[in-house]
């Protein structure tokens, strides 16, 4: 729905290589809904590089995404909604209000952190501190009933120290995440980090780092998980699992994998013909 981006993070090379941000037309953008939805899409994800930041002005009227999100909501014959990725800065009431109140919205939210160190969301040119994504954290969960919330993080970037990593350490125990991506920082050709910080943290600490940080998502992951089992939920079947691929085509019962409301990834065994329908399974 948008290309480009206006933000200044000193490791990225999008606003260089894509220019600033540009939002396609509503009308242009619904119209290609419909036509997904006549062909028989039931799922539609809205794409931007900072897409809560989506702003369209015309005619003296202006559309942002929450105004987006509930123009998409009448379309007949879709049935779910997803918007990614998501700025910190631009989580704005009205957007969690559109999650909580439109039902084919579903409640996932992508919000990049990258560092819980305000020292290094400085120099990383984030624009936010490590407090305001907790309040942001906050409003979310206070506003939206079971939110599922994922993040991305780079660690070793340029001058982070121990303590630094630590912070984050602190922030993804706090936060509990659904999931996050972790990234060892690796230096970008014309980028501002490239060009005027020292690539100074050593790659066993980057690598000692990344695995600690992931071994610490990954239980928080495999607890929130656990939560689910006994519970039903519905999924939208993609097709099989990397286990059913393996099966035979002539096979028809083999394991397939789904995706809830919340994106966390279910595999059952099923038949074939389930793939692009929705399930109600229930966990084990």
């Amino acid at each position: 729905i948008m290309s480009g981006c206006n933000k200044a993070c000193s490791y990225c090379v999008v606003p260089r290589v894509r220019g600033p941000e540009r939002c396609r037309p509503p009308e242009e953008i619904l119209q290609e809904v419909r036509q997904l939805v006549d062909g028989g899409c039931l799922e539609v994800t809205l794409l931007g590089q900072t897409v809560n930041s989506y702003r369209y002005r015309s005619g003296g009227r202006t559309v942002r995404l929450a105004d987006l999100l509930a123009q998409i909501h009448e379309i007949p014959g879709l049935e779910r909604i997803r918007f990614v990725t998501n700025h910190p800065r631009h989580m704005t009431d009205d957007v969690l209000q559109a999650v909580r109140d439109l039902p084919k919205v579903c409640p996932y939210f992508h919000v990049p952190t990258q560092s819980g160190s305000n020292a290094v969301l400085r120099r990383m040119g984030r624009g936010y501190t490590a407090e305001f994504y907790r309040e942001m954290l906050a409003r979310i969960r206070q506003t939206v009933p079971e939110p599922a919330i994922s993040s991305d993080f780079i660690v070793g970037f340029c001058g982070e120290t121990e303590e630094d990593f630590q912070q984050t350490v602190r922030l993804v125990e706090e936060a509990r995440f659904k999931n996050a991506y972790i990234f060892k920082y690796s230096p970008r050709p014309g980028t501002k980090a490239a060009q005027c910080y020292p690539d100074d943290v050593p790659l066993e600490v980057k690598r000692r780092r990344n695995n600690l940080l992931l071994q610490i998502q990954n239980q928080i992951s495999l607890e929130e998980n656990q939560k689910f089992i006994g519970r039903q939920v519905q999924v939208l079947v993609e097709g099989p699992s990397k286990l059913g691929q393996k099966s035979p085509e002539t096979q028809s019962a083999v394991q397939l994998t789904g995706r809830t409301r919340c994106d966390r990834i279910v595999a059952f065994v099923g038949h074939r013909r389930l793939i692009g329908q929705f399930c109600t399974i229930r966990i084990t």
